[in-house]
C-alpha cells in the first residue's frame, strides 16, 4: 500500500530539554521536562526529525527518540532481495541519496553502498539507508514506535523482522488502507497492532465499519488534517465513533501551531509533524515560543567531481529525461581551458557546458525546501549562479529557470540581449565571454534581480507562477528546471556555480558574495552536528533554537579535562575544533563562522548531573 505524504513549512521553535534512564532491561526512557502530564494529544515525528537531519535515517529517528517523542512515522520499501528499508521517494533515488536507480530494482547490498546523508549536509556524509530491523531495534532501544508507510505491502517481511530482532511487536504499526490487507497483516503479526489510513467512511454512524477494523487489531484510525480543521458534523461523528469503539483518531500532516491547537481542539488524538516534540511543547505545554525562520542554503554544486552531484549540500541534479535516456542532451564536464573559454579570476575553473536544450531536456533541481501555508508551493527563495555567455548565443533567449517541473509552459525567466527578465521586463547588461554572478530573488510580490552584487531591476509579480514546488508531493516532481523551455526559448551558456536558498535574500547578503569566484559560492550554514563528549551518560542533545547543547554526566565524573567530538556544515570553521579537550566546569562556548564568514552562530554547553 503507498499513501502520499504531505510536508509542511518548517518553523523553529525552542528544543525540548529532557531527562532519560535506563532501566534493567537496557532500554532508554525519557522523562520530559514538559508539562504534558494531562496533554491529551500524541504528537508523531514525520521520517524522524527530519527538519534538521537526513529523513528515514537511523540518526534522524534517533534525534526523535532522544528527545521524548514517541511515535517516528517511516517509509519503507522493498529491496529486490526482499529486504524492507527506509526509503520514501518513488521511483528514484535522486533527491535523498547518490544513486540513480530504483530501491525495488536494487539489492540490499547495491543500496548499502549509497550515502543518504550528505544531501541534508556533507556532516552527514556516511550515512547509509537502513533496514526494518535497525530501526524496530532502535525503537526497543528508546521504548518508542515505528508508524510505517509501506510503499509496497509485504506483511511476511515485516513479521519476519520482528522474529529476527525479538522486539515488542507493539512497535511495529503499519498504514493499512482495507479489511483485506488487515486479515493478510494479521497472518504474520498477530500481536501487532495497525492504523487504517484513508478517507473517512461514507456511513460515519455505521458502526461495523468500525468494528470490522478493530477486531482485527486496527488501534487508531489517521485520515488527512483538513477534515479536523473543518470539523464538521460528518468528522464529529466520526471522531466520536472512534473513541466509543476505544480507539484512537490521528491526522497527518501540520507544522503549523495554530492549525494544530485546532486540530487538538477539534478531540483529535495525534498529528503527524516535522516539529515534533517542538510541537508538543507548543501545545502541551502552551508555550509562548519565539518564531524565526531557519534560513539555509539548501543545494549547491561547483562541478568539481565532474559530475552533477552537489557540493557539501543538496540533492544532486537530475536530468530531465532520467526516465528516457535516449533522449538526454548530455552536459559536457572540464576546466575552463577545456572549452577555450576565459577563467574565472586567472583560475582555469571547473564549468559544465549547457547545451541549447530541446522540451525533452533541462536540468532539474529538488528544492528540499519544506512546506508552508500554501502547501507544495514555496514562494520566498533565491537563485544564484556563475555563468558564461559565448559569442554564439550572442542575441538569443536563454531560459534560466522554469517552474513548470513538466516543461509545460513557457519559462519563468531568461537571459536576452535586454538584460535578465520576462515579458518585456528586464533589466542589467549581460555581455557575451563574460564571466558574471547573477543572482535572483523571489517572493510573493517581486523578482528583484542583482549582477556581481549589484541590483539591476525588480519585476512586481503577483500569483503563483514563480512559486516553486516543495518537498508536499510525494512524487518525483518537488522542485524545478533550470535552463528549460517548452519553445526551445534556450541557447548555449557555461556554468561554474549554482547556489539554492529556502528564503528571500536580501542586498547586504547578495553584495558579500559580489563577483563570480572559481571554487563557487560560500554557503552560509552553520550549525553543529553529532556531538558526543567523554563520560558522558546519555547522547547529548543539540538545541538548534537557543544554540544550546545540553551534556549529562554522573555526579563523579571530573569534567575539567573532557574531550567533545562534532561535526560542522560544509566548509564552516569553529572556535574549537573536534576532539579538543574542554572544561566544563564552567559553561563553554564554541563560534561556528560559515564558508564565507558571512554568518556566525555562538553555541553554549551546559552540563548536568544525573
Amino acid at each position: 500500500m503507498t499513501r502520499k505524504m504531505l510536508f509542511i513549512f518548517i518553523i523553529i521553535f525552542p528544543l525540548l530539554i529532557y531527562a532519560q534512564h535506563f532501566n534493567s532491561e537496557g532500554q532508554i526512557h525519557e522523562m520530559s521536562l514538559l508539562n504534558d502530564n494531562n496533554c491529551n494529544i500524541e504528537i508523531i515525528a514525520h521520517r524522524g526529525y527530519s527538519d534538521i537531519y537526513p529523513e528515514n535515517t537511523l540518526l534522524s529517528i534517533e534525534e526523535a527518540f532522544k528527545r521524548g517523542v514517541k511515535y517516528c512515522e517511516i517509509d519503507v520499501n522493498v529491496t529486490s532481495d526482499d529486504v524492507y528499508v527506509l526509503f520514501h521517494d518513488q521511483p528514484t533515488m535522486f533527491r535523498t541519496s547518490n544513486g540513480q536507480g530504483y530501491v525495488v530494482a536494487s539489492t540490499y547490498a547495491e543500496l548499502k553502498l549509497l550515502d543518504v546523508g550528505s544531501w541534508k549536509g556533507s556532516q552527514f556524509t556516511g550515512l547509509t539507508i537502513p533496514t526494518l530491523e535497525e530501526a524496530l531495534l532502535l525503537a526497543e532501544k528508546y521504548d518508542g514506535y515505528l508508524y510505517l508507510d509501506t510503499k509496497k505491502f509485504r506483511p511476511d517481511l515485516m513479521g519476519k523482522a520482528l522474529k529476527t530482532t525479538g522486539v515488542n511487536p507493539k512497535r511495529l504499526m503499519p498504514a493499512i488502507a482495507s479489511v483485506e490487507e488487515a486479515v493478510n497483516f494479521k497472518t504474520y503479526c498477530p500481536d501487532s497492532p495497525f492504523i487504517y489510513f484513508g478517507k473517512l467512511p461514507e456511513q460515519p454512524e455505521d458502526d461495523q465499519w468500525y468494528t470490522s477494523l478493530i477486531n482485527l487489531g486496527c488501534e487508531i484510525f489517521e485520515t488527512y488534517y483538513t477534515y479536523a480543521l473543518d470539523n464538521d458534523e460528518h468528522f464529529q461523528t466520526f471522531v466520536s465513533k472512534v473513541h466509543q469503539h476505544g480507539a484512537k483518531v490521528w491526522v497527518f500532516t501540520s507544522n503549523d501551531i495554530a492549525e494544530i491547537k485546532k486540530i487538538k481542539a477539534a478531540g483529535v488524538d495525534g498529528v503527524e509533524t516535522d516539529l515534533a516534540f517542538l510541537a508538543k511543547k507548543a501545545v502541551c505545554d502552551e508555550s509562548l515560543l519565539n518564531i524565526r525562520i531557519n534560513k539555509t542554503t539548501t543545494a549547491n554544486w561547483n562541478f568539481s567531481k565532474k559530475n552533477l552531484q552537489s557540493t557539501g549540500i543538496g540533492s544532486q541534479l537530475k536530468p530531465f529525461s532520467y526516465h528516457t535516456p535516449e533522449q538526454i542532451q548530455q552536459l559536457k564536464f572540464g576546466k575552463t581551458s577545456d572549452f577555450n573559454i576565459k577563467s574565472i579570476n586567472g583560475v582555469d575553473a571547473d564549468v559544465i557546458k549547457v547545451p541549447p536544450f530541446n522540451p525533452q531536456n533541462g536540468l532539474f533541481v529538488f528544492t528540499n525546501f519544506t512546506p508552508g501555508i500554501h502547501e507544495e508551493l514555496h514562494y520566498n527563495y533565491s537563485l544564484i549562479m556563475d555563468l558564461y555567455i559565448p559569442l554564439k548565443s550572442k542575441d538569443k533567449f536563454i531560459s534560466l529557470i522554469q517552474t513548470n517541473p513538466e516543461n509545460l509552459n513557457d519559462g519563468d525567466l531568461f537571459i536576452s540581449s535586454k538584460g535578465i527578465g520576462i515579458n518585456n521586463n528586464y533589466h542589467g547588461v549581460l555581455n557575451t565571454e563574460t564571466w558574471y554572478r547573477i543572482a535572483l530573488t523571489f517572493s510573493s510580490t517581486a523578482i528583484k534581480k542583482y549582477i556581481n552584487g549589484k541590483f539591476v531591476g525588480a519585476t512586481p509579480i503577483e500569483g503563483g507562477r514563480w512559486s516553486v514546488i516543495n518537498t508536499f508531493p510525494g512524487g518525483d516532481d518537488q522542485g524545478f528546471l533550470l535552463f528549460a523551455d517548452d519553445n526551445k526559448e534556450t541557447a548555449e551558456l557555461y556554468v561554474s556555480a549554482i547556489q539554492l536558498r529556502n528564503y528571500t535574500m536580501n542586498s547586504d547578503e547578495i553584495l558579500n558574495l559580489a563577483n563570480p569566484k572559481a571554487n563557487g559560492i560560500p554557503i552560509n550554514n552553520t550549525g553543529i552536528y553529532n556531538v558526543k563528549f567523554e563520560d558522558e551518560i546519555k547522547p547529548s542533545i543539540v538545541n538548534f533554537h537557543s544554540n544550546e547543547i545540553l551534556v549529562t554526566f554522573q555526579k563523579e565524573t571530573d569534567l575539567s579535562n573532557i574531550t567533545g567530538y562534532f561535526t560542522l556544515p560544509y566548509k564552516a570553521n569553529a572556535t574549537i575544533t573536534s576532539g579538543s579537550k574542554f572544561d566544563l566546569r564552567t559553561v563553554q562556548t564554541i563560534e561556528v563562522t560559515s564558508e564565507g564568514k558571512s554568518q556566525k552562530t555562538l553555541w553554549k554547553i551546559k552540563t548536568e548531573y544525573h
